[in-house]
């Protein structure tokens, strides 16, 4: 297997007695798409920022293409990094902005110039090259941004949540753009997000962190369907989660007897919301919980139901408009919620 480009190998990261990385091991290949997502604090950013050389670790070791990197400041570092903020410089053009960091390398003024029309070019802002910045939407600075971070052909580019300023129309237009900016040009992206749908449609691989540690690494199909913490399972999607006992097929609840597939033992499952069904009267056979309604979340094409069980727990079922218009549900009306058994997921106790 070849090496990676990027390693990091039992890396701390402490502030005080506060730890933000508490122990990370990731190897990031060339030409991924990785991205880090978690809740706020997680330590997806401290772990960006050290790979960019803004932060030092506290411990343990991160190398970039076998080097070690530790002590090497950020400007020695080829890691641009595309921030949420942009930091556009107002007073410069957006030419002027594209070529700033070959100016900083000493590229002639010439050479610069070309190049940095030929990204604007490629990044559809071709005839925008002397506009001020605060001339452009929202979309066009991203853009520009893309653009002056990779006029160097850099081997990776570094992004921190470089969407979470831009409508929603345009956050959907810009995962295209770096979707397919990253496959023709075959960088390697690492990407910080705390948006899960920014993450599943563009990343080949997603590292879920929590708590400075990290969850789980998989594709987004893996990731979505298979979760193997209980965090991961409350994070990522409108999952429902039961545990207790099993023997002889069946788990003992705090809602009431379920039937599952798995070995005798305590074990927890994972019943996503787009797999439940609701009716008014108990299903003959299969698994079932009754649970009162209690408000929905209208998502598109899909409207998201939530109820509470007797012991107090929330349950999600995703269903379409039609099938609710046909339940016609009211606050506190009690529903039965089942679902295909061989549909849910088993996690660890």
């Amino acid at each position: 297997m070849t090496e990676p480009l990027v390693r990091f190998h039992e890396v701390k990261k402490r502030y005080g007695s506060a730890f933000a990385v508490k122990s990370l091991d990731l190897d990031i290949q060339r030409g991924e798409f990785v991205a880090l997502m978690g809740p706020s604090g997680c330590g997806k950013t401290t772990t960006l920022r050290m790979l960019a050389g803004l932060e030092q670790p506290t411990s343990g070791t991160i190398t970039i293409n076998g080097k070690v990197m530790n002590d090497v400041p950020a400007h020695q570092r080829d890691t641009p990094l595309v921030w949420q903020s942009l930091a556009l410089f107002p007073f410069l053009s957006v030419v002027e902005n594209v070529e700033f960091g070959l100016r900083m390398r000493g590229i002639d003024t010439a050479d610069r110039r070309e190049r940095a029309l030929k990204w604007l070019d490629r990044m559809g802002l071709a005839g925008f090259e002397a506009r001020r910045i605060d001339q452009l939407s929202g979309g066009q600075r991203q853009r520009v941004a893309l653009a002056r971070s990779l006029v160097t052909e850099p081997e990776m580019l570094l992004l921190d949540e470089p969407l979470s300023a831009l409508d929603a129309h345009l956050v959907i237009r810009m995962q295209g753009v770096l979707t397919k900016l990253q496959r023709e040009l075959g960088i390697t992206f690492v990407y910080v997000t705390h948006s899960q749908s920014e993450a599943f449609a563009m990343a080949d691989r997603v590292v879920i962190m929590g708590q400075g540690e990290i969850e789980q690494i998989g594709n987004p199909r893996e990731i979505f369907r298979a979760p193997k913490t209980r965090f991961v399972a409350e994070f990522v999607g409108r999952n429902n989660i039961l545990a207790g006992p099993v023997s002889g097929g069946v788990m003992t609840t705090a809602q009431g007897p379920v039937p599952v597939a798995t070995a005798d033992g305590p074990a927890q499952i994972v019943v996503a919301a787009d797999t439940v069904s609701l009716s008014r009267d108990r299903p003959a056979q299969g698994p079932a919980i009754q649970a009162a309604f209690l408000s929905e979340e209208f998502a598109g094409t899909v409207i998201i139901c939530y109820l509470e069980a007797a012991d107090g727990t929330e349950f999600k079922a995703q269903v379409t408009e039609a099938q609710l218009s046909a339940l016609q549900p009211e606050p506190g009306q009690p529903f039965w919620l089942t679902w295909d058994a061989s549909r849910v997921h088993v996690m660890k106790a």
